[in-house]
């Protein structure tokens, strides 16, 4: 079967290879037992030419994500850098998703890793709107599962971990099955947690809300941005708990991700929410970002490594 992404090359423990032969064991723990960390980054083109949003942060990130599960890697942030700058560089990306991920290799078989490899890699591929075109416009429409969000106490939501996501692709399938462009899990007091695979906000009279990580979700960098945009803008904003009944009467709602970026959310369980588009705050914050990723939002280019 062909490959659905564009991508030709793999960085493999400093190696650069073919994408065809980017190859791990069968025998390596992560196919499995999911023990793998990773990262969504992306490269956009903009006023420095391509430059990569936030990835300070992003790697920043895998290194926490990797010592939670016990998984240290060698490579220096400098290291990583640099190699994802080659990567974009031999594609001649102008645009890219960049997927760096840390996995459990070979070692002996069982729960728990013995003497096992920690082998780092990374990918980049084009990447267009993650919702679909017409998303970050009309808004999407949304299901809230029967899927429920793993609990803090069970495993660490702040951690971006390959295993945490079956608990997402099982929220998507069932969002896809209904119709529904994307699932919304609640956590296990029945409050909002997040997306599948993205941090919600919601807007009531004025003033901006998400919540935090306590309740389930991981603190996503896009969702940070956006907080940080906000109060640039001056506008209001509160981190509190999200009840159901406040998204479903929520003025205006989105969502947020480093594929997603900035989202609306037009419908909820087949419920309007506001005026059933992106409304005008939604907008203000959305087109915010879309400068600040492209270096045009004035105090922010600080946030953009260029290529």
């Amino acid at each position: 079967m062909p490959r659905k992404v564009d991508s030709q090359f793999v960085w493999m423990d400093g190696k650069v290879v073919a994408a065809e032969d980017a190859k791990i064991s069968f025998f390596s723990h992560i196919i499995h037992y999911g023990t793998a960390v990773f990262e969504g980054i992306r490269c956009y083109d903009g006023k420095l030419g391509p430059a990569v949003f936030r990835l300070k942060e992003h790697l920043q990130r895998l290194r926490r994500s990797a010592k939670g599960y016990f998984m240290e890697y060698p490579w220096t942030d400098e290291q990583l850098t640099a190699a994802i700058s080659d990567l974009i560089k031999r594609h001649k990306f102008k645009e890219c998703y960049i997927r760096p991920v840390v996995l459990t290799g070979e070692g002996f078989m069982g729960v728990r890793p013995r003497e096992c490899e920690i082998n780092t890699c990374i990918a980049v591929w084009s990447w267009g709107a993650y919702l679909g075109p017409e998303a970050l416009e009309k808004g999407i429409r949304a299901k809230i599962t029967q899927q429920r969000k793993f609990m803090p106490t069970a495993l660490d939501p702040t951690i971006k971990a390959s295993g945490h996501y079956l608990n997402s692709v099982l929220a998507t399938k069932e969002a896809a099955a209904g119709g529904y462009q994307e699932g919304i899990l609640l956590n296990a007091h029945g409050r909002v947690a997040e997306g599948a695979g993205e941090n919600i906000f919601i807007i009531k009279k004025g003033t901006l809300i998400t919540n935090s990580s306590e309740e389930s979700l991981l603190p996503g960098i896009t969702r940070d941005s956006v907080l940080q945009i906000a109060e640039h803008l001056k506008i209001p904003t509160r981190i509190q708990q999200i009840p159901v009944e406040d998204l479903m009467s929520a003025d205006e709602a989105f969502m947020t991700g480093t594929a997603a970026e900035v989202t609306p959310i037009s419908e909820v369980n087949d419920m309007q929410v506001g005026e059933g588009r992106r409304g005008p705050l939604t907008e203000r914050l959305q087109k915010s970002y879309l400068s600040a990723v492209r270096g045009n939002l004035e105090g922010f280019e600080h946030w953009l490594t260029k290529i």
